[in-house]
């Protein structure tokens, strides 16, 4: 049963968030409308403190910004990739949500500002992933890493992935994504069948996210439609979604191609929860037992490297 506040939380994604993304085409407003949103909305966690990291060297160093509450962690580090359609998002909206996944997992966790579409298109986004997620590798003390991410930035987070098992890179020790978009062919049953039950997403917004990020891009390619990626030897993966989004058939299909391959992989679905319900967290409960799931797992990955 969704708890009082679950219920209005999908009730504000249904009936204010929803228009606005399916009706609102012009980015910067939508962007300051969704910073708006977060002020008023989201909690920022007793204690958080922000610290601006710069990940890489020269031209192509990348920004991020860790995020932090409590206690300094000891469990290596996490590189979160944000949602939003390729188009928006930013740290002030994610903040209260990576400081409490870092807290949970025990890991110091980095906040990538990579680029946003349509100023910044494919591979830009991806590329600075993989800058941002080299540097961490190649740091003596951040070391051992997790991939987090949600929605857009789930599919960053296996788009990456791929990159790590094609090119043979060092893998990271856990990967953990919130209803990840996996297939930008946008051929997937449930973009239809969960149209009217998925709280927050039209496919309006997800038509012009693809067009934006891609612009002609071919989406068959794996590095933007990581259902169809390389992932042998990638490590254990957890994919969150809800069985009433438009994406269900995107985690659903993204779960099999891991499994497919090998990789321990686990798809922990619920009904009735609005897209990315963790952005909630500290103030409902289904969001808090959620990010502490995400949490336990990571530290569990982390623990198996010294059992």
């Amino acid at each position: 049963m969704l708890s009082r506040q679950q219920k209005l939380w999908n009730g504000y994604a249904r009936f204010v968030q929803k228009p606005v993304i399916a009706f609102i085409a012009h980015q910067p407003t939508v962007r300051r409308i969704a910073d708006v949103s977060a002020a008023i909305t989201l909690k920022t966690p007793d204690g958080l403190m922000l610290t601006d990291k710069p990940l890489g060297s020269g031209a192509d160093a990348v920004q991020t910004t860790v995020c932090q509450m409590g206690q300094p962690p000891t469990g290596g580090s996490m590189l979160y990739l944000h949602g939003g359609a390729f188009m928006i998002g930013n740290v002030r909206g994610y903040r209260h949500l990576v400081s409490k996944l870092g807290h949970s997992a025990n890991q110091s966790a980095h906040f990538l500002h990579y680029g946003l579409a349509p100023e910044h298109r494919f591979p830009k986004a991806l590329d600075q992933a993989t800058v941002a997620y080299e540097a961490l590798c190649a740091a003596p003390d951040a070391a051992p890493i997790s991939l987090v991410g949600d929605s857009a930035g789930g599919n960053l987070v296996f788009a990456l992935l791929h990159r790590i098992c094609v090119r043979r890179l060092k893998q990271p020790v856990a990967v953990a994504a919130i209803a990840p978009i996996s297939d930008l062919r946008l051929t997937n049953g449930s973009l239809k069948t969960n149209a009217k039950s998925d709280h927050l997403v039209p496919m309006r917004w997800i038509i012009r996210g693809k067009d934006s990020y891609l612009a002609g891009h071919d989406p068959s390619d794996p590095e933007v439609s990581p259902v169809l990626g390389t992932f042998v030897g990638a490590p254990p993966c957890l994919i969150h979604v809800d069985e009433d989004e438009v994406l269900f058939d995107d985690s659903k299909a993204l779960a099999a191609r891991l499994g497919d391959q090998g990789v321990t992989t686990e798809l922990t679905t619920c009904k009735g929860r609005s897209h990315v319900w963790h952005l909630n967290v500290g103030r409902c409960p289904e969001a808090d037992s959620s990010v502490a799931e995400i949490g336990a797992f990571i530290k569990k990955q982390v623990a198996s490297l010294t059992a």
